[in-house]
């Protein structure tokens, strides 16, 4: 059987990291939006990459189970990146919560119950940064390069590690040129 690469939520950041890894895999795209995955999908197929798509909302632990018996159903699942969630823009905090907490704790403790030896998993948390004059926002692919370093043999002894990438703003506001902002947020 196959390896398998499971992406949850479909988006430009996840399909960067899946492009980095899964040369040779089956990927599986789950997203809350059953277009979003097969968008993706398309797009991974178009650039020579095997796919099948499931309809999955993080925070429903009975669409998890589907996801990891789908996943198992097509090969020995190696990577998980999870890229899917909510933010306070988005959803009230119930949802919020639901999702970006109950639900991503349900599958990693899920596909941890699956993961092939030697597998690996990403959680990606993102947030809306600053974005200030002559500042710029990260791309997917710089999150995509730490993802692929941390997944591959290069990165096989680190574990529950917590990556900050944002260009330095967190340091910025609160050591730097932008701790004027903590008075405004």
């Amino acid at each position: 059987m196959k390896e398998v690469s499971v992406l949850v939520g479909a988006g430009s950041i996840g399909q960067a990291i899946i492009r980095r890894v899964s040369a040779g895999k089956h990927v599986v795209l789950a997203d809350y939006s059953e277009e979003n995955a097969n968008r993706a999908a398309k797009t991974l197929e178009n650039a020579g990459f095997e796919c099948s798509t499931i309809r999955c909302d993080l925070g429903n632990k009975e669409d998890i189970l589907a996801l990891v018996a789908f996943a198992t159903s097509k090969g020995e699942v190696k990577y998980l990146v999870n890229a899917a969630g909510v933010s306070p823009s988005q959803a009230p905090v119930e949802e919020i919560l639901r999702v970006d907490l109950y639900g991503t704790s349900v599958l990693m403790e899920e596909f941890g119950k699956v993961m092939a030896d030697g597998g690996s998993g990403i959680i990606i948390s993102s947030q809306s940064g600053h974005r200030l004059p002559a500042r710029r926002a990260g791309t997917p692919d710089e999150v995509g390069d730490l993802a692929e370093f941390l997944m591959s043999s290069r990165g096989r002894f680190i574990s529950g590690a917590d990556f900050l990438i944002d260009g330095g703003c967190t340091a910025s506001y609160w050591y730097g040129d932008l701790q004027y902002l903590k008075a405004t947020h």
